[in-house]
């Protein structure tokens, strides 16, 4: 119960500061997507308390879950929008990633140098493959999203962001095409990766990974 109710809280929490965000940053507050927003945070806090209370996994693991939902949620309507990752988000998500780290240091000494490696391998990971993919697709991939691929792999580690990667690739692919099936796209459109990495990193987190 306990558990629940710090995932509904904290998705609340991240929908009035997503709201802040976009009325700062457009100058317009749109009623009927406040309110699909609403439903969208609660429905993942509650989907995540209570799939976090079935896995018994504790506070921090949930917390570490929610953050990353909430700022790829964020992120994914900037690129919408705009087409481009704010590097605040990019920001963001390292800082949380080391303060994890370092708590993690202190909590599991055991297993901290295994997890640091891990993660530090998995960013490395995460900016190579798309550092590649920007240069045989000619530019295809922003810098905005080699960093936040980079930023994933330091906060996730290797076999979450494998996960969130696979997820993010499939359901883009099957996007693509079916707006060139449609006729509303082409090959050549440019389509935001943002909203597919938060819809990849929900569904791993709300498997457990």
């Amino acid at each position: 119960m306990v558990n629940l109710v710090f995932c509904i809280a904290f998705m609340l929490t991240a929908y009035v500061i997503t709201i802040f965000i976009y009325k700062k940053r457009y100058n317009a507050d749109n009623l009927k997507q406040n309110i699909l927003l609403c439903i969208i945070y609660l429905s993942v806090g509650i989907a995540i308390g209570v799939l976090y209370k079935i896995y018994a996994f504790d506070i921090l693991k949930t917390f570490k879950a929610l953050a990353i939902i909430s700022i790829t949620l964020i992120t994914a309507r900037i690129d919408c929008r705009e087409k481009i990752i704010p590097n605040e988000a990019i920001v963001c998500i390292l800082s949380i990633a080391c303060v994890l780290m370092i708590i993690n240091a202190f909590t599991n000494t055991v297993e901290a140098l295994a997890i640091f490696i891990d993660s530090i391998v998995a960013m490395l990971i995460g900016v190579l493959l798309f550092a590649a993919s920007k240069v045989i697709s000619k530019n295809g991939v922003g810098m905005g999203d080699i960093k936040l691929v980079g930023a994933l792999g330091l906060y996730l580690r290797t076999y979450a962001l494998m996960g969130v990667l696979l997820v993010a690739l499939i359901s883009i692919a099957i996007y693509g095409l079916i707006k060139i099936i449609s006729k509303s796209a082409t090959a050549k459109d440019e389509i935001p990766f943002g909203p597919f990495v938060a819809f990849g990193v929900t569904t791993c987190m709300m498997l457990g990974f």
